[in-house]
């Protein structure tokens, strides 16, 4: 398999062989496309939430901010229809993973694919993340098969244009404890730390003796 160039790319988006909608010549780099994030997220809850959220960006809210611990589902921009020769390969834009976004998810587009891209997202950085609409946030490779495939893909992600139900369920639903929960277990813990040692300090100087 060989890697499909910037310029290769753009050639083969404009014979109509390889489809990216919308297509933006601004997010063709030497040998891959990015991706812009799509206007659809999903947050898991905070420690003080009952319930995740389904956030909806706009241009008058365009952005969203990801806590430590918090985990997102997001769904790309744009559309991608592989041909029968072509496959890709996906993952977050280096500039988010090196402040502690990671990402997980399939990273394989198989021939025939058609849809738009998927992934959850969870932020272990120390700081928190922000998310704007139709950021470069998936950073997409296209190789070129030895032979075409036999046939299309035909599993059950063709022609995703939403999240699963798995991801609904998961990220909006789960309120068991996760990362999210880690700032405030340790204030908690630090209070208790104070009060014990209050508690110390009086039996010593005897203030809770009869």
């Amino acid at each position: 398999m060989s890697t499909l160039s910037g310029k290769k790319i753009a050639e083969m988006v404009r014979d109509g062989k390889l489809k990216i909608d919308p297509f933006d010549h601004q997010m063709i780099q030497p040998a891959s496309y990015d991706l812009r994030l799509g206007p659809k997220i999903l947050a898991s809850a905070l420690p003080s939430e009952k319930c995740g959220t389904v956030i909806e960006l706009t241009k008058s809210k365009p952005s969203f901010l990801i806590n430590f611990g918090q985990m997102v589902g997001v769904l790309s921009l744009e559309k991608i229809q592989l041909p029968l020769d072509i496959c890709g390969r996906f993952g977050i834009r280096s500039s988010f993973a090196r402040r502690g976004l990671n990402a997980f998810g399939g990273l394989q587009l198989d021939p025939g694919w058609r849809g738009r891209l998927n992934m959850n997202f969870l932020n272990v950085g120390p700081e928190p993340i922000t998310l704007t609409l139709h950021d470069p946030l998936f950073s997409v490779e296209f190789q070129r098969l030895e032979e075409p495939a036999g046939s299309e893909y035909n599993g059950p992600y063709q022609d995703q244009n939403d999240f699963t139900a798995d991801q609904y369920d998961y990220i909006l639903k789960a309120r068991d404890t996760s990362l999210a929960e880690f700032p405030v277990l340790k204030d908690q813990v630090s209070r208790f730390s104070s009060q014990m040692d209050e508690l110390l300090e009086g039996l010593r100087e005897g203030r809770f003796t009869e």
